[in-house]
């Protein structure tokens, strides 16, 4: 560009002479400008729009579930592939009928298991574990179709699946310490994902049928239903409920829990005692305060019985204000799954008697003046003891220690071990001076922690009513 002066009409004039091609360059700078512009604001428009997170989220899954089909260990992890394989055609599928959002979902979910699957190698950590197992209860890895009887050392992996028979229970314990207690007749899918913004992974499961009860520690955990996403806070206990018509209920006993529409919508906050109900489509109830559970009073918790011919145990609790009556329920069960005796109650005690010896629960809930029962209260448990063993006269002639059989504890993932034998029937057992349940056969098992790394013992000792002891310890070792 050059500058030239000229005079004209007596007036100075400065003109500025400027050839095609800066003008060119000019042009092409605020060209660049202007697209950088449009797409800056199409970038902030497509953040929000969810056919376009769909669609980055299923290139994303189809890149990890090609990156799992080359890797070295993909024979070992064929299950995995298949299940992340059927997931991103559920993601297609859904996203060719215009659910995005139920795309994106579907789509992460297939990235997830890829990824997870080509991280891990051959040697993943498990998502969640069988604790404890009642009755009828079989798992599947994936959508294999092939059923397994449950056992506390079957881990368990996302897309994995749970169910559970009649009169059936089980406790599941996930990565992050929340125990799953899953009732009778259930079905679900463990649903385990990696957060990539946190780099942990979410504690979940999707309930089709059936009840789970959520108790979480220092960390939340989600059910998903047909109709709603419920999140259990930190330090709260939530039962949530799936009949067959595929409605849900869900209760809060303890702490605070968010429940979410699939529909959208802003969550519903649930405190201890209050309850809401859902449709399959995803229609929540207002929330409704149910009565809490009575102070219950006797049985003392662990008092002991000896068995007669004619032994009656008396219950008792407390009233509860506005209560139109209560039930009982007695159990051989701490997870409830058979039941001995559930009764509704007008009044506020009861009489059963006991033909048989052995470890018994008991609990009492609230109904309301609607007829909804409330939440339970903490089960107590009472004791029946034979007396004495055959061949003796009575139980002060005892003098045999009780038979005590420890099985060689197993880690069930950090500093957590699961302790676990048997002994006669009507002892008391003490693990580590803390006293443990014993079923009716003898049977007991403890999940124990350990705060110190290395080796750490283990003392286990069973006292029979006349006494007697018998003490036995093992090792177990906490790595760092």
């Amino acid at each position: 560009m050059a500058k030239k002066r000229t005079k004209a009409a007596g007036a100075d004039v400065d003109w500025y002479l400027i050839s095609i091609d800066r003008l060119k360059q000019v042009g092409l700078v605020v060209l660049i400008l202007l697209l950088g512009a449009a797409g800056y604001w199409f970038h902030q428009q497509a953040k929000g729009n969810p056919r376009s997170n769909a669609e980055s989220a299923i290139a994303d899954a189809r890149q990890a579930l090609n990156a799992l089909a080359s890797s070295k260990d993909f024979s070992i992890h064929r299950p995995e592939f298949d299940r992340a394989q059927r997931k991103l055609e559920e993601a297609n599928t859904l996203f060719g009928g215009a659910k995005y959002v139920e795309a994106q979902g579907a789509a992460v979910e297939s990235q997830t298991i890829s990824r997870t699957a080509v991280s891990g190698g051959g040697d993943r950590e498990n998502d969640a574990q069988f604790l404890n197992v009642e009755g009828d209860v079989k798992y599947q890895k994936g959508s294999s179709g092939d059923w397994k009887n449950a056992d506390t050392r079957a881990p368990l992996f996302n897309g994995d699946w749970v169910k559970t028979g009649d009169h059936s229970s089980a406790e599941l314990i996930f990565s992050n310490n929340s125990i799953y207690t899953v009732g009778s007749n259930a079905l679900l899918e463990i649903y385990s994902q990696l957060n990539p913004a946190t780099s942990k992974k979410t504690n979940e499961v999707k309930m089709q049928v059936g009840s789970v009860e959520v108790a979480t520690t220092d960390d939340q955990s989600t059910v998903r239903t047909p109709g709603t996403r419920v999140v259990v806070e930190s330090d709260s206990t939530t039962h949530v409920g799936v009949d067959r018509n595929q409605s849900t209920a869900v209760v809060t006993t303890k702490g605070s829990t968010e429940v979410t529409s699939t529909a959208g919508g802003e969550a519903v906050k649930l405190a201890s005692g209050e309850k809401v109900s859902a449709t399959a489509g995803g229609n929540i109830s207002p929330v409704k305060k149910l009565l809490m559970p009575p102070a219950i009073l006797s049985p003392a918790d662990n008092q002991v019985f000896q068995m007669t011919g004619d032994l009656r145990v008396e219950f008792a609790w407390d009233t509860q204000q506005n209560a139109t009556g209560y039930v009982l329920q007695v159990s051989r069960s701490r997870l409830f799954s058979t039941l001995e005796i559930n009764s509704k109650r007008q009044n506020t005690t009861a009489r059963a008697k006991v033909t048989s010896e052995g470890s018994f629960y008991w609990r009492v809930a609230s109904i309301g003046p609607d007829g909804d029962t409330g939440p339970f209260s903490t089960f107590r448990r009472f004791r029946v003891s034979g007396g004495q063993r055959a061949g003796t006269t009575a139980v002060t002639a005892d003098r045999e220690p009780p038979k005590l059989q420890l099985n060689k504890p197993y880690s069930i993932g950090g500093p957590f071990f699961m302790i676990e034998g048997t002994t006669e029937p009507g002892a008391t057992v003490f693990i580590n001076d803390e006293e443990v349940d014993v079923e009716s056969n003898g049977h007991f098992k403890k999940l124990v922690s350990f705060n110190k790394t290395g080796a750490n013992a283990v003392v286990v000792k069973a006292i029979d009513p006349a006494g007697n002891q018998t003490v036995k310890s093992e090792t177990v070792f906490v790595e760092e």
